[in-house]
Parts: C-alpha cells; structure tokens; sequence
C-alpha cells in the first residue's frame, strides 16, 4: 500500500509540473506563429521558417500528447492496484455510533440480526469508522474481511436491509467513485450500481454499460440526455458520506 501512495504522490507531482508547461508552451508557440504572419516582407525566409515552426510544432505537440497519454495510463494502473488491494473490504453506512464501541462487534451483530450471518470475529481482518465524529450523522464502517467468501457473503445478503436506514456499498477508489456519482446523478439511483468495483449503468432505451472512470463515463453521458426525473440528493449524500470521508482514510 506504501508504494500505491508513492506511485501517487509522483503521478501528482509529475501532473502539477505538467500542466502549466504544456499551458505555456501551447502559449509560446501561438506567439511565435502571430509574429510570423505579421513579418510582412521577406517572403521566402519567413515561409521556410514557418515551415519549420510547423514541424516543430507538431513535434512537440506529438510529444505532449505522448506524455498526457503516459500519464493517463498510469493513473488507469494505480487505480486498477488499488481495486484490487480493496477487493475483500466494504463499507456499511447507516449503523448507530456510539462511544466506547467495539466495531468488530458492531459489525457481527448487524451481520447477524440484519443480514442472517453467522460470522466470527476471525472473519473481519480489520474495521473503523471513517472520518471524524459528528453529531449530523453516524459515520460509515469500512470492514476488510478475512477472505473474499466472507465479503461475497455479506455483499450477496444486502438485498435483506431493503427499507432499513442501513446500506453496504463497494470500498470504491477515487476515481470510480466519482465516475459512479457522476452516473448516478444522471442516470438515476435505480438504474447505476457496482460490482467487483466495475460501474453499471442501464440507459433509458435498456442498453447497458460498463464503465471504471470518469473518461469512460463521459461517452455514455453524451450518448444519452438527462433522465427526466433523475434524482441528485441521494448521490450527493453518498458523496458527502462515501469520498468526504476517504479522505481521512489510508489507501
């Protein structure tokens, strides 16, 4: 997990001094070309050096986008070490918090008396609550469990907790997160959802896709107008519980 966290700090790092170099480059070679078409006289000097500015233009350009591209790539590798690295955890939200809890226990009587589960303490590898105390609401759970069976279990088992205050969501990363907001609001709740950390959307005419991020996503938005009726709130609160509070989380 330490060097998921240093690949990220150096694809950052190398993103933050890439953006205003490819601004001012872009800028640069606006200028130059302006002042080439406003060289007036010497018609053949300033052609052949147009030429090679254009050349050169390309080159670079050719170059950046190599470089973009690059950048893009790694990002789509991170994520995927990261999915993988929470394919044994879930989140549940909605579960009363009170001090001096014990989650471990929490957990195991939710999954028992909600779900039907017979768990053991031996069955979660690791569990806290996410984020900061707050008297507005009670803070998700984040459980990793001791093996993926235990995990498909629960996650199978959702279905029980229909029209309780209590839900169990995928320990998405980041990006997929944001992807899955971003569908939910203009899909709708009903017709977006998760599985192995992969987002499905169903479209108003049945047609359904699989995206993992905001790049693949935008597509699918594009293709297809704002439901009527689409509602914002309920994702947004997922936002407000879900990303707000990763970010005190260790990936």
């Amino acid at each position: 997990m330490s060097q998921i966290a240093e690949v990220l700090s150096n694809q950052k790092s190398l993103e933050e001094r890439f953006t205003p170099l490819e601004a001012m480059f872009t800028q640069k070679m606006e200028a130059v070309q302006a002042q080439i078409q406003a060289a007036g006289p010497a018609k053949d000097t300033i052609a052949k050096v147009a030429e090679e500015f254009r050349t050169f233009r390309e080159l670079m350009f050719g170059l950046l986008g190599l470089l973009r591209h690059q950048i893009t790539e790694c990002s789509r590798q991170i994520d995927e070490m990261e999915t993988r690295s929470r394919r044994k955890a879930l989140i549940i939200q909605g579960v009363p918090e009170k001090d001096g809890e014990d989650c471990r226990d929490v957990i195991l009587d939710v999954v028992k008396t909600k779900l039907g589960l017979n768990l053991t303490t031996s069955s979660i590898k690791a569990c806290h609550r996410l984020g900061q105390t707050s008297a507005d609401h009670h803070r998700p759970l984040l459980i990793r469990f001791a093996s993926i069976d235990n995990k498909l279990s629960v996650w199978r088992a959702k279905t029980k907790l229909k029209g309780t205050k209590i839900a169990i969501r995928e320990f998405l990363t980041r990006e997929r997160q944001n992807a899955f907001l971003k569908a939910r609001q203009h899909f709708g709740l009903r017709s977006c959802w998760t599985q192995d950390g992969v987002i499905h959307i169903k479209a108003s005419d049945g047609s359904r896709y699989r995206v993992t991020s905001i790049v693949e996503l935008n597509p699918v938005l594009a293709k297809y107008p704002k439901m009527q009726g689409a509602s914002s709130s309920g994702a947004r609160r997922d936002a407000e519980e879900t990303v707000g509070n990763l970010k005190s989380t260790r990936r």
